[in-house]
């Protein structure tokens, strides 16, 4: 026997009885109206397909972000909830993709596991664009609620970690931090942009994340 390493069709089929297909006696032929079709069509949840055209169109989400979010109907409807609170589709996607996932992924959790509600992210995101807190702050107030699930709001209250912007507030944690680093002002004044980065970066460690970070680069620029 000769093995030629191929494959070849043998026979076709075409029609029903290449099946041997039947009608089955028992079952009665059914026929459904237009309107009960449509009725079903109405009454069916926005497929994820849908959703993600709607995300790239209405949004202006990125390709990838949109298809992560609707890669899970939890972390779609807790998208869904969560913009109706901060208007803010970008930045709730993000927290999706990055922190929420990446929480989950170390607690070997799965989205229909969340502790909390889109609306309580919605609220983090508000409280982010509000000035109320900062990035590093939303960090560390996600996480708790992780552990402990609670409005954001009564989370920074609880731990104080309203931020600060307070221009006399900052303003003497930013000379306090200029007088203490003599140097770093030389080096931004040769057009080295990273002695800015440390300066602020070092207001952020004396105030534990708490102050306005838009604030303090200006207010370092304003007194150096």
């Amino acid at each position: 026997m000769i093995y030629l390493g191929k494959t070849f069709s043998m026979r076709d089929k075409e029609d029903a009885q290449d099946y041997r297909y039947f009608p089955d006696p028992d079952l009665v032929p059914i026929k459904l109206s237009d309107e009960y079709i449509e009725n079903i069509r109405k009454s069916l949840p926005e497929l994820p397909e849908s959703r993600k055209k709607r995300y790239l169109e209405d949004y202006e989400l990125s390709e990838k972000a949109a298809n992560f979010t609707t890669a899970s109907k939890y972390y779609s409807n807790m998208f869904e909830e969560a913009i109706k609170v901060c208007n803010n589709p970008k930045s709730v996607s993000n927290w999706i993709m990055s922190d929420i996932a990446r929480i989950l992924n170390e607690k070997e959790k799965e989205p229909d596991e969340i502790p909390f509600t889109g609306s309580d992210l919605g609220e983090l995101v508000k409280l982010i664009d509000d000035d109320k807190i900062s990035t590093a702050i939303a960090k560390k107030v996600l996480e708790e609620m992780f552990e402990k699930p609670e409005k954001p709001s009564k989370i920074i209250e609880e731990k104080g970690w309203i931020q600060i912007s307070d221009e006399g507030a900052i303003k003497e944690v930013v000379l306090k931090i200029l007088a203490e680093n003599p140097q770093s002002i030389i080096d931004f004044k040769a057009g080295k942009d990273k002695a800015l980065g440390f300066l602020v970066g070092q207001a952020m460690k004396a105030t534990k994340g708490k102050a306005n970070p838009q604030m303090l680069n200006q207010m370092f620029k304003d007194n150096m």
